[in-house]
């Protein structure tokens, strides 16, 4: 995966020389005006290069971002309901019949998808977006493409920040007495008695976990590629400090509630201490590596750390990302986002 980032690094800086070994493929421009996203994970793809104000008149055609709480891009972009909602499966053929400049998908796709799309001279670019590092280094890619270093530069220096200040403010509280809170991230359903599932330990789950000043104890429970089930024995064996509930259909205060209602939990402490957490969504979850993430992870650190994060506000923080991110005003704010909040975001 590295190799292949380091790989993109080098072909953007030629401005989008050659991305492939095949016969004699078209050259796109360091700018492209005609841009289709597509592919799996979609919606992380899109919601990065929504980052940039150019994005809305030179995205010609996106995937199916709609994880089950509504489409964000619809939201924001007022051309966005003429433009083809593309299956997440679409292959080359399709890519191609709307004459792209540039295809940008997730890099787990350019196995299944690059031959094709070379095999027809379409340029492609592959993100990872996976870590804070992958988005720190990866900004820069789609400012390019959007012929906006200068936009790519201030999300960079956005994200950075945010991430030193959380860090500063986290590691402080563990040195200074609170230590690391034993924190379980589960995916579960907004009934009692669902399922469980816990993250593999490289996903951004994990990270911001870690980040935020917290021990993940299913840390080398699942190390598998995807959301691993987890049975009630072992949930009570790890008996967490604090449980964060993610769903990205239901609202994540309902999921909550259930876990806390679930009488195979009754015994936990984290139940016993009222330390089970919905994660807040609005479009989207905060906890996975959509553009969203920083919000995810000041909003677990202030959870775990209390006294340390006293003076941030989580939906100051969130207005303030919406308005520098995607130019949503407060009032705009109020009006587009504030409704849709669910789980345990408030200050």
């Amino acid at each position: 995966m590295r190799i292949l980032t380091t790989f993109i690094a080098i072909t953007l800086s030629l401005a989008f020389a050659e991305v492939s070994a095949a016969p004699a493929p078209a050259t796109a421009p360091a700018r492209a005006e005609r841009v289709i996203i597509g592919g799996k994970a979609v919606a992380m793809v899109a919601d990065a290069a929504y980052l940039f104000p150019q994005a809305g008149s030179a995205v010609i055609a996106v995937a199916g971002v709609d994880q089950g709480l509504g489409s964000f891009l619809a939201a924001i972009d007022p051309g966005f309901a003429k433009k083809p909602v593309l299956d997440r499966a679409a292959g080359a053929e399709v890519f191609a019949s709307y004459a792209p400049d540039l295809v940008i998908l997730k890099s787990s796709m350019k196995k299944s998808v690059g031959p094709g799309l070379d095999a027809v001279g379409i340029k492609q670019l592959y993100l990872d977006l996976e870590t804070p590092e992958d988005y720190l280094r990866e900004l820069s890619f789609l400012g390019q493409v959007f012929g906006d270093s200068d936009r790519a530069a201030a999300l960079t220096e956005f994200y950075r920040r945010k991430l030193d200040d959380v860090g500063s403010r986290a590691s402080r509280a563990v040195a200074g007495g609170d230590g690391r809170p034993r924190v379980l991230v589960l995916q579960a359903q907004a009934a009692p008695g669902g399922v469980f599932e816990v993250p593999p330990e490289s996903w951004m789950q994990t990270i911001l976990t870690e980040r935020a000043g917290g021990l993940p104890v299913w840390k080398g429970a699942n190390p598998g590629s995807g959301w691993a089930r987890v049975g009630i024995e072992q949930i009570a064996a790890w008996d967490p400090d604090v449980v964060f509930c993610i769903s990205y259909k239901d609202k994540a205060g309902d999921v909550a509630a259930a876990f806390r209602a679930d009488p195979r939990l009754a015994g936990l402490r984290a139940i016993a201490t009222g330390k089970v957490f919905g994660f807040p969504q609005d479009f989207y979850s905060w906890d996975q590596p959509d553009a969203r993430w920083i919000l995810g992870l000041g909003w677990m650190a202030k959870k775990l750390h209390p006294a340390a994060f006293a003076s941030v506000s989580t939906m100051g923080e969130a207005r303030g990302f919406y308005e520098f991110c995607y130019g949503i005003s407060p009032t705009t704010f109020e009006a587009l986002i504030a409704p849709r909040l669910s789980g345990d975001y408030g200050d």
